[in-house]
This record gives structure tokens, C-alpha cells and sequence, in this order.
């Protein structure tokens, strides 16, 4: 099978106050670099999903 990047569109909706978060997270994590809005919430996002997917933990077994 072959492995081929696909292009797919997301919509994000957030608040002022969230998307500061993220800016100020992707500042510290990439200090100096251009970075666009979509770059940046795709950035940590992915960051995200790997860190959970390597956890492993089922839903059932997670705290609430």
C-alpha cells in the first residue's frame, strides 16, 4: 500500500483567551520560529495525540 499525504480541513473554533494559551505554549516550545496560527494549534495538537496514544490507558481506566 502505498503511503501518500493527503490534505485535509480542519475547523477550529476557540476563544480569544484559549488561542493566547496556545500562542504563548508555541512560543516557548519554538522560540524564534514563524509559525502560522493553523501551524501552531496543528503543532500542539499532534503533540497531544502522541503523547495519549503512547499512554495507552483505555477510557474506562481513566480518572474523571
Amino acid at each position: 500500500m502505498e503511503s501518500g499525504k493527503r490534505t485535509v480541513q480542519v475547523n477550529v473554533k476557540m476563544s480569544a483567551k484559549d488561542f493566547a494559551l496556545l500562542r504563548e505554549a508555541a512560543d516557548k516550545l519554538w522560540p524564534g520560529a514563524v509559525v502560522t496560527n493553523s501551524g501552531i494549534i496543528l503543532g500542539l495538537a499532534k503533540m497531544a495525540a502522541t503523547q495519549v496514544a503512547d499512554k495507552k490507558i483505555s477510557r474506562t481506566k481513566r480518572s474523571r
